[in-house]
């Protein structure tokens, strides 16, 4: 803003009028430092607003967020959080692509051999586009089902993001977390082996989710011990009890017993006492509960649960970490990928050598592989470090389970003082 000359006076004081003509100037001075001030205060208040204009609608550009997971507490991935404009779960196809006969020529199906059998959609991949999932069943016996995940599903020649063959007595699903979940039978398994096809039992599940470094679906882990290994049983799970069934998941501290009573896991006494440490309510997503070893020399659990999806309304409980005072397992870290032979390191308390022992647990909690825990001193508190060989009933791929550390029951023998556990996936 320029001064105007009404801001100046039209009359000069004559120079005869020293003390007038010194007042008047220097009231002239004044207004013009003021309005020059003004005009420079006008101008950064301008320049301001313009940046922060700037930085706010960032170019006309939006930034797009990818799904996300959050969990509180150990093992997180439980709760899914959507992005906006990304779905969870299964999402109405369009129409173009919904029939299952749009997929025969593109997969192909093979008249007499194979059939598109289903079509799924959802949002898979992180953003708000959709990719379709197309279930292939094989006639015959064992029924056996390809699964295929395309990306650009409009498009003339949508892209192929994952292919999975021959899954016997197959299924697939798309999981409330935005990932792929897949059913089969391990023939191999231990309550398969030996029997005859009608009296197979779909065991083995797996779950692939997208990658961004992979640029693919990638196979990945639930953060659940127990009661479910797997995401696609874990939902099963809530379904049966949504409908009564088994209402003991629902209770933090019932959930712990039951772990440490199962005979694949601790064979503790069903009346093992039980403390609910800190939340375990209607309303919480996150409970501690430790569970006591009633026999001689027996140690306590610390047992960290998670509700599944966060879900208050009725969601069940599942186990996300085991630990024990006194003892750990510094590797691998929870939810690795492994291959054998794995080494397992960790800390316990040992005596006249031995802190216990380190077993390799499959999708079933039968142990596949394992070897002692042998501390570097002879007793008391030291370190272990193992190497652990397995070996898989399944060939086809790499599958969830865990990773135990025993502690000696030096005193009473028979089921183990406590233990330490870890979630893996198991290549």
């Amino acid at each position: 803003m320029k001064p105007t000359p009404s801001d100046f006076p039209t009359k000069r004081t004559p120079l005869s009028s020293p003390l007038k003509g010194n007042a008047l100037t220097t009231d002239i001075i004044a207004k013009s430092l003021l309005i020059g001030v003004t005009f420079v205060l006008v101008l950064l208040l301008t320049l301001t607003l313009a940046s922060c204009g700037g930085s706010s609608s960032g170019g006309g550009t939006t930034p797009t967020t990818q799904a996300s997971t959050s969990g509180g507490g150990s093992g997180s991935g439980t709760t899914p959080t959507a992005s906006p404009g990304i779905g969870l779960g299964t999402q109405p196809c369009p129409d173009a692509v919904k029939a299952t006969a749009y997929w025969d020529s593109i997969i192909p199906a093979q008249n007499g051999v194979t059939r598109v059998e289903k079509v799924t959609c959802g949002n898979l991949i992180g953003n708000p586009t959709l990719q379709a999932l197309v279930m292939v069943r094989y006639q015959g016996t064992g029924a056996t089902l390809d699964v295929y995940v395309f990306n650009n599903i409009t498009s003339p020649n949508p892209s192929q993001l994952l292919k999975l063959q021959n899954l016997y007595k197959g299924d697939a699903k798309i999981s409330g977390y935005n990932s792929i979940l897949t059913a089969e039978v391990d023939q191999n398994s231990s309550i398969n082996a030996g029997k005859n096809n009608a009296s197979l039992t779909q065991d083995l599940f797996r779950e692939f989710k997208w990658s961004d470094g992979a640029g693919t679906l990638v196979p990945v882990s639930f953060p659940g011990i127990y009661p479910d290994l797997t995401r696609f049983q874990a939902e099963n799970d809530q379904a049966q009890v949504n409908l009564g069934q088994t209402p003991w998941k629902l209770n933090a501290a019932m959930v712990a017993s039951h772990m440490a009573a199962d005979p694949h896991l601790l064979k503790w006494p069903g009346s093992a006492p039980t403390t609910l440490v800190s939340g375990g309510g209607s309303s919480d997503t996150d409970a501690v509960v430790t569970v006591k070893n009633p026999a001689a020399g027996g140690g306590t659990l610390k047992v960290s649960l998670q509700r599944l999806e966060g879900n208050t309304n009725g969601g069940i409980w599942e186990v996300v970490a085991v630990t024990s005072d006194g003892m750990s397992i510094t590797s691998p870290q929870n939810r690795d990928r492994l291959t054998s032979p794995v080494k397992v390191a960790g800390t316990g308390n040992a005596f006249e050598g031995v802190i216990g022992k380190v077993a390799v647990m499959d999708h079933l909690y039968q142990d596949i592989g394992h070897a002692n825990a042998t501390g570097v001193m002879g007793n008391g508190n030291t370190t272990f470090s193992s190497n652990v060989t397995y070996n898989s009933t399944f060939k086809g791929g790499s599958q969830e389970g865990i990773v135990v550390l025993y502690a000696e029951n030096n005193a009473a023998g028979g089921s183990p003082a406590t233990a330490v556990m870890l979630k893996e996936l198991l290549s």
